[in-house]
C-alpha cells in the first residue's frame, strides 16, 4: 500500500523534488560534483563514490588539515577508503589502504570544507507533523503510519541527521502495542528499499528522476526510545499523568506495560507453513524487545533496580567462547536473569533520585541521563542529585565498589565496549567512561547556556545532543500534539496548552550542534562529536555490532565515525556548521 502511494504522488512530488534540489544546489555553492567519461563499474559490480579535499574529523574531534579523501562503495553503502593528507601528525596506516585501486564513478570536490558523521538523534518525539506517540485513539486523523515514518525520515536527512530513534512518550498499553511494531514495519520497509537501491547500484543502473522517491530512505531508523511511564509523578513534566506508574515487579512490570514478551526471534522464524499469507493476517504483530534501544525510567521508584538490572544484563555480561555461548549464558550467581538477547540502554530521567539513588542505578547497568538538568533535581552542595555525576569522582567510586566483584568473577562495566565487538586496531586502547552519558536539549529554551558550558567541562565525553523535538518541528507557530496532549508553539518554545510546561522543543540537531558550539565554546570537531561519535557510543554503535536473528549472523556496521567498515552516513558542513 506504501508503494502505490507513493507511484500515485510521484508526479506531484517531482515540483516539490525540484525546488527542494535547486535549494540544495544553492546552498552547495562551495562543494563542486564532477563525473567521469564513462560510469566506471568493477568487474564484480561494485561502483564507487570519492569525496576530495575536506577535512575529516576523527574519533578525538580533531580535524585533519586540508585534502583528505574518502572513498564510499555505493552497492554496499559502506567506507572503504580513507586517506589523510601526507602531511598530517597522525599515521595513514591501514585506512589508505585501495588509494590506487579503486575505480571511482563520480567525485565530489568538498573545497576544503568538513566532512562528518551524520548526526544522531536518539530523542526524537516526532517533526514535520508526524507524531511518534499518536496510535489514533484521540487524534483519530492524525494516526501515525509507515508512510508518516517514511516522510518524516526523508525529511530528517535533509537537516543533517542521519540515523534517529523514534521516541514514545509515556502512554497507554493500547499505545505501546500499536506503535512498537508499526515502527518496525517501517524500518523493514526501509532496508528492503535500500537493498534495492544498491542492487540497482551494482547492476550499473543510472537513478532515474521517475523512481528517485520510490528509492529515497532517508535518515536511519534506529530502534525506538520508550520514554515513560515509569516516572516520579512530581517529574512527569508534559507527560499524562494517568499513564504513570511504577515498576513494581521489576522486568515483568516492565514486559507487561510494553507488551514485551520475545527476544525478537519471531521476526525472521520461517517455519510457518502459511508462506503466501502475510503474518500480519496470521496473527497480528507484537512489540518484540530488538525493537527498542532505549528506556527512561526514574530509578527510585520500587522495582526499578531490578529492572535496570535485568534489562543491561546482556550489556554488562561478560561471555566466554562464541561456541559456549548457549551453555554459559546463564551462571549459578546470577540474580536478575535477563529475559532478552538484545541489549537494552538504561536512562535515568524525570526522577527525583538522589545522588546516591543515581549511584546505585550506575551500578545496576544504567549508563544514560535523560535531558540533563530538566525534570530532575537541581544541583546542590549537600545533595548534588543525578547533575553530580557527572563528576569525576564518581568513577573512583564505581571503581572501589567493582574491584571485589572483579576478583570473583571479572566482568566489565556496563558502558565498557563489548569484549567481543570487533574495533580497528588503533582504537583498541579506548574505553568508555565510568561515569554516565548525558542527553542535552541544546536548542536555548531547556537549559542555559552557562549550565551547557558547565556540563561540558565537567564530562565532554559523555556530552550526547538530542532535539527532544515534537510533531510541530519545521511547521511553525500554532496548536499541535503530543500524544493525546494538546501543544502550543511560540517561536522556539513548545509548552501544554493553557501552562508553562516546557513539551520538547521544535529545533534541529543542526540548530542544536551550532547552539552547543556557541554555549560551550568549543571548537568545531567537539561539537560534531557530540552529535555523531558520543550518541552512537550510547547505543554501542560506534564498532561493528554483531546481532544473532536464529540461524542468522548480522553484522551492522559502526555508525558515527568515519573509518573503513563504517557505514557511509556522510553529511558536509562548513566552520559555522551549517549542513
Amino acid at each position: 500500500d506504501v508503494r502505490k502511494e507513493e507511484e500515485e504522488e510521484e508526479e506531484e512530488e517531482e515540483e516539490e523534488d525540484a525546488d527542494v534540489d535547486a535549494k540544495a544546489a544553492r546552498s552547495r555553492k562551495h562543494f563542486k560534483w564532477t563525473h567521469p567519461r564513462h560510469d566506471v563499474v568493477d568487474d564484480d559490480g561494485r561502483r564507487f563514490l570519492r569525496f576530495v579535499n575536506a577535512r575529516m574529523l576523527s574519533r578525538d574531534g580533531s580535524l585533519s588539515s586540508p585534502g583528505g579523501s574518502l572513498t564510499v562503495d555505493l552497492s554496499t553503502g559502506t567506507i572503504v577508503s580513507v586517506v589523510l593528507p601526507p602531511d598530517d601528525d597522525e599515521e595513514e596506516g591501514d585506512d589508505a589502504v585501495g588509494r590506487e585501486t579503486f575505480r571511482v564513478r563520480s567525485v565530489v570536490d568538498c573545497q576544503n570544507q568538513i566532512l562528518s558523521p551524520g548526526y544522531i538523534d536518539i530523542q526524537l518525539n516526532g517533526c514535520y507533523g508526524v507524531d511518534f506517540s499518536n496510535a489514533g485513539d484521540v487524534h483519530v486523523d492524525k494516526a501515525l503510519t509507515v508512510k508518516d515514518v517514511m516522510d518524516a525520515s526523508a525529511r530528517l536527512a535533509r537537516t543533517g541527521v542521519t540515523s534517529f530513534c523514534p521516541t514514545v512518550v509515556s502512554s497507554s498499553k493500547e499505545t505501546y502495542r500499536t506503535i512498537i511494531p508499526l515502527i518496525r514495519r517501517a524500518r523493514m520497509w526501509q532496508r528492503e528499499n535500500r537493498m534495492r537501491w544498491q542492487q540497482r547500484q551494482r547492476q550499473g543502473k543510472q537513478r532515474q528522476r521517475q523512481s528517485q522517491r520510490q528509492y529515497e530512505v532517508g535518515a536511519n531508523i534506529l530502534g525506538m526510545h520508550l520514554e515513560g511511564p515509569f516516572f516520579a509523578p512530581s517529574k512527569r513534566g508534559a507527560h499524562d499523568e494517568r499513564h504513570i506508574r511504577s515498576p513494581v515487579h521489576g522486568i515483568e512490570t516492565v514486559k507487561e506495560v510494553y507488551g514485551l514478551s520475545s527476544d525478537g526471534s519471531e521476526e525472521f522464524d520461517d517455519d510457518d507453513d502459511d508462506h503466501d499469507v502475510p503474518r500480519e493476517v496470521i496473527e497480528p504483530p507484537k512489540p518484540e524487545w530488538q525493537d527498542v534501544e532505549i528506556i527512561t525510567l526514574a530509578p527510585e521508584l520500587e522495582g526499578a533496580f531490578s529492572a535496570i538490572a535485568s534489562l543491561t544484563q546482556k550489556r554488562r555480561e561478560q561471555p566466554q567462547d562464541d561456541d559456549d555461548d548457549d551453555e554459559e549464558g546463564e551462571g549459578e550467581g546470577e540474580t536478575h536473569p535477563s529475559p532478552l538477547n538484545h541489549p537494552i540502554v538504561v536512562s535515568m530521567g524525570h526522577t527525583s533520585a538522589t545522588y546516591q539513588d543515581g549511584l546505585t542505578a550506575l551500578s545496576h547497568g544504567a549508563t544514560l541521563l535523560t535531558h540533563l538538568y530538566n525534570a530532575m533535581n537541581p544541583f546542590h552542595h549537600r545533595d548534588p542529585g543525578l547533575v553530580g555525576l557527572l563528576s569525576p569522582h564518581v568513577e573512583l567510586l564505581l571503581k572501589k565498589e567493582q574491584q571485589p566483584l572483579q576478583k570473583q568473577q571479572p566482568r566489565p562495566h556496563p558502558t565498557q565496549p563489548h569484549p567481543t565487538r570487533p574495533r580497528p586496531q588503533h582504537h583498541r586502547h579506548e574505553s568508555k567512561p565510568l561515569r554516565p552519558f548525558y542527553s542535552l536539549i541544546a536548542d536555548g529554551i531547556h537549559v542555559h547556556p552557562t549550565a551547557v558550558s558547565l556540563a561540558h567541562r565537567a564530562h565532554p565525553a559523555g556530552c550526547v545532543l538530542v532535539t527532544d523535538a515534537m510533531s510541530a518541528m519545521g511547521l511553525g507557530d500554532g496548536i499541535h500534539s503530543l500524544g493525546n496532549m494538546s501543544v502550543n508553539i511560540e517561536g522556539a518554545r513548545a509548552t501544554l496548552a493553557n501552562t508553562d510546561v516546557l513539551a520538547g522543543s521544535v529545533a534541529t540537531m543542526e540548530r542544536c550542534v551550532k547552539n552547543f558550539k556557541e554555549f560551550a565554546g568549543c571548537d568545531a570537531g567537539e561539537a560534531l562529536l557530540c552529535g555523531t561519535l558520543h550518541p552512537a557510543r550510547v547505543l554501542g554503535r560506534d564498532v561493528a555490532r554483531t546481532r544473532r536473528r536464529k540461524e542468522v549472523v548480522v553484522v551492522e556496521p559502526p555508525v558515527g565515525v568515519l573509518e573503513v567498515g563504517a557505514a557511509a552516513d556522510l553529511i558536509l558542513v562548513n566552520d559555522e556548521l551549517d549542513v
